[in-house]
């Protein structure tokens, strides 16, 4: 007996230590989680389920009271329909209805959760909050106040042939809806997908005291690399914390009725097999080539490499890769499920990320990207679309056929004439599409004696300055008339340049603007962006027929040699290529429209960079109107104000804080906070792949330029030649 009553007492001590565990575990999930996640990570193997149950950490958004989209020469109409009208996305791995639905993947004491889709949360990601209509009783309150512009010209047909898209759930800046119909990748029917559009990473916001400034084409402060593991725990524990999936569920019925046909049981297994997969290619990305993942962190992306992995890799799994993936048993020397064989050369770690870049004045580039590498604009939208989600068959014959998309080339058509304007800028002297915003506009709204209006003198002095160190490579002002005045033979609308180079080219009936071209080796900034498209290769499979180089050249004349057709710069402009036509041949066009829907440009690589004899990476030079807003500055992102940027190199900021939009307007760019960062901030450390700060510098000692070391642009400026510089950029 007394044996017995020791067992008892023995296992009674061990459930209550268990007890203590449980709710010690529960209590660190609710207050700490990211307390318990660096515990678990410490722990090594055998953690990853419960990392992938922990909520990511997400800084706290200050208190807005006042919000104002800065004007632009878009109406509200324009720019809702710009912010809301799906490209054809599907991003995250959830039907629409899931993903306005769901709870979030936490635990809470006092009732359930908030949605995931609650427009407060989602602007811990860096979101901008959006209305429901521009014309709601409250778009005031989202920034749709002042005077407004008219619409566009062609709005009305544009609604009339596309749709003006709705957003009843009042989702942020950059979400659509992408309308059920039949997925091309499998020749059945889909239900409504949650997607970005191109504003989600290229819609700008700057806060003040209080006040936030927005502003269409700008530079977008958000964490994509933390939404879809939000989606995958939010999935994770509608399906084992108590009571969330019958709630859930009865939510979705609510919505709509034909969610009421499907089964309870065929439901929760379509989410687990939806978290086996985020699961599989977590644990297949840990494989990938590369040294150690960059973390991109809020206001950046790997772009490229994104891209490539979703369309080299991801777009040709197989629904049995993933069931091997969903049913792999670790072994003694086998823990995580290998990545497919023959796609292991595809898949490509996470280590280019660049900040997004301005899209305003983009549409007449010549060539766009850092890397000036695509000239043709339909090209350069499809492939956006397709490395954030669109839908893409390339491993079935049957059904749509290879190269069937979701892409919607209208909208992406229509978006891009929204971003150009008429008429053609050269001869108007001026850009006519989306404007960049004004330093002018800032000032009258914020009205606050540390954000003034540029001091003539000194801004002038500026733009002396300006005239001679930046000319070179940003060429003129784009709208400075005493710029033009002074020096017209540096102005930014004379066709050739001042070295008597073309600087505006016509191609077709349009002018396009020639961006400086500048060898990476002689810009010295970090080169991690240029070598994705200049060193990585990929496989793909023979039955594509896709043959990248010989396409390129038989179709546009391209001079591209059969030795580089693998690789990946080459056979991602064939496979989008083969998209765009899958897609008039789906969507017979007239003529003509065709025509101007694919534009005036062919679809060939840059001479500069690829040819025979070799791979020369280069970055290219942008105008600086509206540089004002860009924040943070250089290709990654790795300089946080103009003023660091007008610093030698040597004695810019080694790390700081990077997702708050609180606005420095003495420095002009990123409020640096002091370290160590706040939870949820990204903490940008220089000294890590792809994040180096040096390079474009002036710091030379040599009045002869051409002997100043790679990377010092010019000499050694004083303060207050800074300041008059920085004086005058808040002007462009």
């Amino acid at each position: 007996m007394r044996t017995i009553r020791t067992m008892l007492r023995w296992l009674a001590g061990i459930a209550a230590l268990v007890l203590v565990l449980v709710v010690a575990a529960v209590a660190a999930l609710i207050y700490a989680p990211q307390t318990l996640k660096t515990a678990l990570e410490k722990l090594g193997e055998g953690t990853e389920l419960a990392l992938f149950l922990i909520p990511p950490p997400l800084p706290s958004t200050p208190e807005i009271k006042e919000a104002y989209w800065l004007s632009q020469r878009w109406s509200p109409r324009d720019r809702f329909w710009f912010h809301h009208s799906s490209q054809g996305t599907a991003t995250l791995p959830v039907p629409y209805d899931w993903f306005v639905e769901l709870e979030r993947g936490e635990l809470s004491l006092l009732g359930s959760p908030g949605k995931l889709a609650d427009s407060a949360y989602l602007a811990r990601f860096g979101f901008i909050s959006s209305p429901r209509e521009p014309g709601a009783s409250d778009a005031a309150a989202y920034g749709y106040r002042g005077p407004a512009a008219a619409d566009t010209a062609g709005a009305a047909e544009r609604d009339k042939r596309i749709g003006y898209p709705a957003n009843p759930e009042g989702l942020p800046v950059g979400f659509a809806r992408l309308d059920a119909g039949i997925d091309p990748t499998s020749g059945l029917k889909s239900p409504a997908m949650i997607g970005f559009t191109c504003a989600a990473c290229h819609t700008g916001h700057l806060e003040y005291k209080n006040i936030s400034l927005r502003f269409d084409g700008g530079p977008a402060m958000v964490d994509l690399g933390k939404l879809e593991p939000a989606v995958a725990q939010a999935i994770a524990y509608t399906l084992e914390v108590p009571g969330r999936l019958d709630r859930f569920i009865d939510r979705l019925i609510a919505r709509s009725p034909e969610w009421k046909s499907q089964d309870r049981k065929d439901l929760k297994r379509e989410m687990q097999g939806i978290l086996d997969r985020i699961a599989a290619a977590t644990r297949w990305a840990g494989q990938a080539s590369g040294a150690q993942p960059v973390v991109e962190g809020y206001g950046r992306l790997d772009a490229l490499n994104r891209i490539g992995n979703m369309v080299f890799f991801t777009d040709l799994l197989t629904p049995a890769d993933f069931e091997a993936a969903a049913h792999f048993k670790p072994t003694e020397n086998l823990k995580v499920p290998r990545v497919p064989g023959r796609l292991a050369v595809n898949y490509k770690q996470i280590d280019a990320p660049v900040n997004f870049p301005p899209l305003w004045d983009t549409s007449s580039a010549l060539w766009v990207q850092y890397d000036a590498s695509i000239l043709n604009e339909l090209v350069r939208n499809a492939g956006e679309g397709l490395g954030v989600g669109a839908k893409l068959n390339m491993i079935r014959t049957d059904g749509p056929g290879y190269f069937a998309s979701s892409i919607r080339l209208l909208t992406m058509n229509a978006m891009e004439e929204m971003l150009r304007g008429n008429p053609d800028p050269l001869t108007a002297k001026a850009f006519s599409g989306l404007a960049a915003p004004k330093w002018e506009e800032a000032v009258a709204i914020v009205k606050d004696k540390d954000w003034k209006t540029p001091e003539p003198d000194k801004a002038a002095r500026g733009r002396d300055l300006y005239r001679v160190h930046c000319v070179e490579c940003h060429r003129g002002p784009v709208r400075d008339p005493e710029f033009d005045r002074r020096w017209p033979e540096a102005s930014f609308w004379n066709e050739r340049d001042v070295q008597n180079e073309p600087q505006w080219l016509r191609v077709g009936d349009r002018s396009f603007f020639k961006p400086v071209e500048k060898k990476v080796t002689d810009m010295a900034t970090d080169p991690q962006q240029a070598r994705v498209l200049a060193e990585r290769r990929v496989w793909v499979p023979p039955e594509l027929k896709l043959d990248a180089a010989k396409s390129l050249r038989d179709k546009w004349g391209c001079n591209v040699p059969d030795s580089l057709s693998d690789l990946f710069a080459v056979s991602l402009m064939a496979v989008v290529d083969r998209t765009i036509d899958k897609w008039f041949a789906d969507n017979p066009t007239d003529a003509a429209a065709e025509k101007a829907i694919r534009g005036p440009r062919p679809n060939c690589p840059n001479p500069n960079t690829f040819s025979a004899s070799g791979i020369v990476p280069h970055y290219r030079a942008r105008p600086l109107d509206g540089v004002w807003a860009t924040a943070p500055y250089l290709h990654n992102g790795s300089v946080p104000t103009l003023q660091a940027m007008l610093t030698p190199q040597n004695e810019r900021p080694k790390s700081f804080c990077v997702g708050s939009r609180q606005f420095d307007p003495e420095k002009v760019g990123l409020r640096t906070e002091p370290l160590p960062c706040a939870p949820g901030l990204t903490t940008f450390d220089t000294t890590e792949l792809g994040n180096s700060n040096f390079g474009h510098s002036f710091e030379g000692t040599e009045r002869d330029v051409t002997k100043l070391p790679l990377g010092v642009l010019g000499p050694r400026l004083q303060p207050d030649e800074r300041d008059a510089l920085v004086e005058y950029l808040k002007t462009l």
